[in-house]
């Protein structure tokens, strides 16, 4: 039976995976070009980073020793670093690049990297070049690339679905500590670029605003399920010491996060400008947030 802590926990990771929604809603009301999609990324960058660098980390070290919350930070880092090569890799910035105003698939435009195109669509386009489409070759090739958006739009949700619980455990940890609605608000503005990644090819493929937001939504909730599974298996081993160890080690894999997967997407925007203004603002807010007290 869960008490009122567990509760707790549970409403926040709820409500930070449903931050996803907001991502869904950007891409499915206006085309997110790639200054847009630099700034939320670099909005995210600067949240997670300095909360995971200056609470999770320098403030836990000077409360509890600097030594074993920096070996446990370390070990976050590493773990993610190691694990990092095995997670699908999709070219999610240039989802808004061969879409066109009205968020469907644009054959003249960049599209997804040849090695990622099926066969199909490889046909198609080749009959074309040749000088032999017809309409129907022509149909082909919309449809092929439609299927390759969908198909990337999926599994751009299973990926954030697996990357999301271990993002619940963080809130649940957290939420029993001082700093849980903070990690909560910064889970959920990290999950904003994510809810836009998953929506975006989705909507250009099928054209159907509720399936893109049904499937941005659904990739979210994958965190309270996450932080119900830590709830019920975990926290009964966890003492107040051990909590503080694994919120330096869930800020290990944040800055991790930060460094291999949110700034590398960031940057292949190209619009570095734009990302430094979201880190900036990031930074700025969680910074507030924390003299706050929130």
């Amino acid at each position: 039976m869960l008490d009122k802590g567990d509760q707790h926990a549970l409403l926040l990771s709820t409500l930070a995976g449903l931050s996803t929604s907001i991502g869904g809603g950007i891409a499915i009301v206006k085309k997110p070009g790639n200054d847009l999609l630099s700034f939320l990324l670099g909005i995210a960058i600067g949240v997670m980073a300095t909360l995971s660098v200056l609470e999770m980390w320098l403030h836990n070290a000077v409360e509890h020793g600097p030594v074993a919350i920096t070996a446990a930070t370390a070990a976050g880092v590493a773990l993610y670093y190691s694990a990092q090569p095995y997670f699908p890799d999709f070219e999610t910035h240039q989802v808004s690049s061969h879409t066109d105003d009205k968020g469907q698939p644009d054959g003249n435009k960049g599209g997804i990297s040849k090695h990622r195109q099926s066969s199909a669509a490889t046909a198609a386009l080749a009959d074309v070049k040749t000088g032999t489409s017809t309409g129907e070759n022509n149909s082909r090739a919309v449809q092929a690339r439609s299927a390759e958006l969908l198909r990337l739009g999926l599994l751009m949700a299973l990926t954030m679905t697996l990357h999301n619980f271990p993002e619940g455990f963080a809130v649940a940890f957290s939420s029993f500590t001082s700093i849980g609605p903070i990690m909560a608000i910064a889970i959920a503005v990290h999950n904003i670029p994510e809810g836009v990644i998953v929506a975006a090819p989705v909507y250009a493929a099928t054209g159907s605003r509720w399936k893109a937001m049904g499937i941005a939504t659904a990739s979210g909730l994958s965190e309270p399920l996450g932080a119900l599974m830590a709830l019920l298996s975990i926290r009964p081993f966890l003492t107040p010491m051990r909590l503080q160890y694994m919120l330096a080690f869930v800020g290990g894999v944040m800055m991790a996060v930060c460094a291999l997967e949110l700034l590398p997407e960031a940057r292949k925007c190209k619009e570095d400008l734009r990302l430094i203004q979201g880190v900036g603002f990031g930074s700025v807010i969680m910074l507030a947030t924390l003299w706050a007290g929130v």
